[in-house]
C-alpha cells in the first residue's frame, strides 16, 4: 500500500499544473463548504448560548400563559404553591419568572422613556465609568450607550436619572453587541428587589421532586390541579414547560438549515468530480505503456484498479488538505467581520475530509476500473 502511495505521488508531481488545476474545484468547493458550517456552527452556537442548560433532574416546571387580556397581579400565587407542594412526590415548589426583566420609565429633564431593567449582573463590561459591587443603600445605576444617548446629549457619568419616581446616580455605561441582549439598564439586587420585583410576572412554577419520583405523572397531577384549583385558572392555561426540548428543537432547526445551504454549495463538488474523472481518464490512456508492462510482469486486473483508484483519492485528499487550509483562513478573514464567532469543528473538519475522499472513490472508479480491463495482448499491439 505504501509503495502504491508514493507512485501515486509521484505520478500527480508529474503533472504538477493540470492536477493543481483539477484540484482547483475540491479546493474551492471544501473552502465553501467548510466556511459555511462554520458560520452556520458560530451562530447556532451564539443563538443557543443565551437559553443556558436546563438542570432537569428531579424538577419539573409548570408554565402559565395568559389567554385573555384581563388584567393579574400574577400567574402563580403563593396559594397555588401551597396546592402544589401538597402533591406527592414534591418536595418544594419554586415561583419563578421567565423573564427576569421589569419594565419601568426613564426621565432625565424633559425627555422620558420605557426601559427593560434588572439587577446587578456579576460581571459588566463597561465602556465608561467603573465597576464595583452595589450594596443595598446604593442608587447607583448602570445604564446602556442607547439609553445614555437618548436622555444626555453630553456625558452621562454622575448624572441624576429618575426611574419610576426612584432617583439614581449613572455610575457606568454599557455596550449591548449586536447578537448580544441585555435590559437598558441595571441596579443593586437589594434595590431592584424591594423597588421593582412587584412587576415581575410569575409565570412559572418549579417543582422539586423526591428521588425517583414519576416525573411525567406528577407532571400531568400537577397541571388537572392549577386547571381545577389554580386562582387564574379562568385568565390563562398551565403545560408542563420543557425549555431543554425547546432549546434542541431551535437547534436542529439552525442545523438543518446550515447543512442544506452547505449540501448546495456542495454541488460544486460535483463538478470537481467530473474533471477527476476526466484527468484520470487522460492519465490512464498516457500510461497504457506503463499498464502494459506491469501487467506482463504478472501485475493483476485489481492490482492496476488499485493504484489508479489511489492516485484518485490521493489527489482529492490533497485538494481537500488545502481546501481546509484555505477555509481556515476565510473563516479567519469572515470572524473580523462578523457580529458572533464563526466556528470550525473537528466534525466539519472530518466531514470535508470524508467528502474529499469519497469524490476521489467514486469518480475515479470507472477510469481505474478501465484501466484494470484493458488486455495485455491490445496494449502490447499499440507498442
Amino acid at each position: 500500500m505504501t509503495d502504491k502511495i508514493l507512485i501515486a505521488f509521484k505520478s500527480i508531481g508529474k503533472n504538477k499544473n493540470r492536477n493543481f488545476l483539477t484540484m482547483l474545484g475540491i479546493i474551492i468547493g471544501i473552502a465553501s463548504v467548510l466556511c459555511i458550517l462554520a458560520i452556520g456552527d458560530g451562530f447556532t452556537h451564539t443563538m443557543t448560548k443565551g437559553m443556558g442548560n436546563h438542570d432537569t433532574r428531579n424538577k419539573i416546571t409548570i408554565a402559565y400563559e395568559p389567554t385573555t387580556d384581563v388584567s393579574t397581579d400574577n400567574g402563580f400565587t403563593d396559594n397555588d404553591a401551597d396546592i402544589l407542594s401538597k402533591i406527592p412526590g414534591v418536595n418544594r415548589v419554586k415561583l419563578a419568572s421567565s423573564s427576569a426583566e421589569a419594565s419601568a420609565k426613564a426621565s432625565y429633564k424633559a425627555k422620558t422613556t420605557s426601559i427593560g431593567l434588572n439587577k446587578q449582573p456579576k460581571h459588566l463590561k463597561l465602556v465608561k465609568g467603573s465597576y464595583f459591587t452595589m450594596d443595598g443603600s446604593d442608587n447607583g445605576i448602570y445604564i446602556s450607550e442607547s439609553l445614555a444617548h437618548k436622555l444626555f446629549k453630553e456625558n452621562a457619568i454622575n448624572r441624576l436619572i429618575t426611574i419610576d419616581g426612584s432617583v439614581f446616580v449613572v455610575q457606568g455605561i454599557y455596550s449591548i453587541g449586536s447578537m448580544e441582549y441585555r435590559p437598558d439598564a441595571y441596579v443593586a439586587k437589594k434595590t431592584f428587589k424591594e423597588l421593582f420585583s412587584n412587576q415581575i410576572f410569575k409565570d412559572q412554577a418549579k417543582l422539586y421532586l423526591e428521588a425517583g419520583s414519576n416525573k411525567k405523572q406528577i407532571g400531568k397531577t400537577a397541571v388537572k390541579k392549577m386547571k381545577s384549583l389554580g386562582e387564574q385558572k379562568n385568565t390563562g392555561k398551565y403545560s408542563v414547560s420543557n425549555p431543554d426540548a425547546i432549546s434542541k428543537q431551535f437547534t436542529r432547526i439552525l442545523n438543518d438549515v446550515t447543512y442544506f445551504i452547505a449540501f448546495v454549495a456542495g454541488i460544486s463538488l460535483l463538478i470537481a468530480g467530473i474533471g477527476v474523472m476526466n484527468v484520470m481518464y487522460i492519465t490512464v490512456s498516457e500510461r497504457r505503456k506503463e499498464i502494459g508492462i506491469r501487467r506482463a510482469f504478472g501485475a493483476t486486473s485489481s492490482d492496476i484498479r488499485n493504484q489508479f483508484l489511489i492516485e484518485s483519492v490521493v489527489l482529492c485528499v490533497i485538494g481537500g488538505i488545502i481546501g481546509i487550509i484555505f477555509g481556515y483562513l476565510l473563516v479567519s478573514i469572515i470572524n473580523a467581520f462578523l457580529p458572533f464567532k464563526a466556528v470550525i469543528t473537528g466534525y466539519a473538519i472530518i466531514l470535508s475530509l470524508s467528502v474529499s475522499t469519497a469524490v476521489g472513490l467514486i469518480f475515479g472508479f470507472i477510469p481505474s476500473n478501465k484501466a484494470a480491463q484493458s488486455e495485455l495482448v491490445g496494449l502490447l499491439k499499440e507498442e
